[in-house]
């Protein structure tokens, strides 16, 4: 597959045509650099829908570690189907709640390998019951209507140790190459990568980013807090912190990142009403759900913090999304096509303070 361009890129999210020239778009459709484009693309979409779907989604308790007992691997594969998984639901929910981007999972950690892949067996989309490309479904639901996709990146992906290089490597290929326009990527998590202080499990992450730019220059990378500093954009769980609070990445780093845009990524579903979220990325039988005034003021606190927010949903076993959390995102899309986004501002974000973001 050939590189996506620049027209192709701004194409695929809308940004052709009346749109590209209109007042707030001129600036950046004469933007020489793809990259460029997508960052201020980023900065002004505010808003994206995150989607955890795996063998997880199909326990009570949405973890796969502990388990319930008596539970294996290979019984949750053979009853993942996702006979409800619905692509052009997923995309039509992120469109009618406002938001701009998706950010899915191929894979997490426990399985499966959502994507039609040569090298990531043994439980790939056509290894599985449900014998289908999630990534591809949702790659082309989301282009038809002009969202960007990010696609999650899980550690055993993101390493770069010799004895997985090649064919993590292999994966990005085929997810740049498979998929068409990307928006970019999103790695988990930065907490392995300061704990292997000899870099044994990252040695060739620089190469990784490099590949990824090299195929789809307009992709934007995120790796947490930040790790080597080249990253696009900074992602914080559930609140806006100070860079500076988190003392384990190197100053340098920091200094690089500092003028990066920010995002807070959280959950509609809670363990009980006003908890945090912690560990409730997949679908959890008795889980509290988020109000739309709830995300309301999430969406708040992040435009005042100049960031992005993105708001994870968690399919049902089957693919299917909680009917409370359909109606509270649609509920909030009304609300921002009737009054805009709250706290009123449109500034860029980074992650500099007293700036204009």
């Amino acid at each position: 597959m050939e590189q996506p361009s620049r027209r192709q890129f701004l194409a695929m999210l809308g940004l052709t045509g009346a749109a590209a020239l209109s007042p707030s778009r001129r600036s950046w459709a004469a933007e020489a650099s793809p990259r460029a484009d997508a960052l201020r693309w980023f900065r002004e979409a505010k808003y994206g829908l995150f989607v955890h779907y795996g063998l997880a989604s199909l326990l009570p308790g949405g973890k796969l570690r502990p388990r319930p007992p008596a539970i294996t691997d290979n019984d949750l594969e053979k009853r993942f189907t996702a006979e409800k998984f619905d692509a052009n639901f997923i995309a039509d929910l992120a469109v009618s709640g406002g938001m701009r981007y998706v950010n899915f999972t191929p894979y997490h950690g426990g399985g499966p390998y959502n994507w039609r892949s040569r090298v990531a067996h043994p439980n790939t989309g056509d290894d599985l019951p449900a014998r289908r490309d999630l990534v591809g479904e949702l790659a082309d639901a989301c282009r038809k209507r002009g969202l960007g996709l990010f696609l999650y990146v899980h550690g055993s992906i993101a390493q770069s140790r010799q004895d997985l290089f090649e064919r993590n490597h292999e994966i990005f290929r085929e997810w740049l190459t498979q998929y068409g326009p990307l928006a970019g990527f999103w790695f988990d998590t930065d907490s392995a990568y300061y704990k292997d202080t000899t870099r044994r499990l990252y040695p060739r992450l620089a190469e990784t980013f490099a590949r990824i730019r090299s195929l789809q220059p307009q992709a934007l990378i995120s790796f947490c807090h930040g790790v080597t500093g080249d990253e696009d954009f900074i992602t914080y769980e559930h609140r806006f912190h100070q860079q500076s609070e988190f003392k384990f990445v190197p100053a340098d780093v920091q200094r690089r990142l500092a003028d990066k845009p920010v995002e807070i990524c959280t959950t509609l579903q809670l363990q009980a009403k006003g908890g945090k979220g912690t560990k409730m990325w997949f679908h959890v039988d008795d889980a509290y759900h988020r109000t739309a005034d709830e995300v309301w003021q999430l969406l708040g606190e992040a435009r005042r913090d100049h960031c992005n927010l993105l708001l994870n949903v968690a399919p049902r076993g089957d693919g299917s999304i909680h009917p409370a959390d359909v109606a509270t995102v649609r509920e909030v899309g009304r609300r921002l096509k009737e009054h805009g986004f709250p706290a009123g501002t449109d500034q860029p974000t980074t992650s500099k303070e007293g700036e204009d973001r």
